[in-house]
């Protein structure tokens, strides 16, 4: 809107009129400048948002999910396995120890590991395939039982600091690594 507009719309209108009509109209179209900013403003914030978006569903074009839901399916049943051998081997180990077993290893390789995972009742048949192996192969195992000797070898290593002596050996060591504690 212009001063000379006005004028020759509205006859014999005041100065002072004039400047409060253009202060007026000044102010409304300077806020609805803002408005207009800031609906702008939006419309590009969402315009990128949108390019964004179609720019990540372009990485999702030709996916077959059928296939990706075959994977995740496979995945987690390898996932189940794998923490069933955890849980299995966990208590596998565990009852070689609690046999008081020498070498965990070396009675697994002795037990027929394939059988007793596949087992329905994996504790019994553990325990059962350990009391065999105990009976048959105790030398495996700290405790011998069925009169096999228990055969210490000869050394006590709480003896010292008991009025016990220290042998040849662990002197030698001693002075020759003065800051280990034995």
């Amino acid at each position: 809107m212009k001063r000379e507009e006005v004028k020759n719309k509205i006859p014999g209108i005041t100065d002072e009129q004039l400047d409060w009509l253009m202060g007026e109209n000044g102010r409304d179209v300077t806020a609805e400048k803002t408005k207009a900013a800031s609906l702008q403003g939006q419309v590009d914030d969402l315009t990128k948002q949108l390019n964004t978006a179609k720019d990540g569903l372009k990485a999702f074009e030709g996916v077959d999910v059928a296939d990706l839901k075959g994977q995740i399916t496979k995945l987690q049943g390898q996932l189940t396995d794998q923490a069933d051998s955890f849980a299995f081997d966990a208590a596998l180990d565990g009852a070689i120890r609690d046999a008081r077993g020498r070498d965990v290893k070396a009675i697994r390789g002795m037990l027929d590991v394939a059988a007793l995972k596949a087992s329905k009742d994996r504790t019994s048949d553990i325990k059962t395939a350990l009391d065999a192996l105990v009976k048959g192969k105790a030398w495996a195992f700290d405790a011998a039982p069925g009169g096999y000797p228990n055969v210490k070898d000869g050394g006590e290593a709480a003896a010292r600091g008991k009025g016990g002596m220290v042998d040849g050996v662990e002197a030698a060591f001693a002075s020759m690594n003065p800051n280990l504690k034995v």
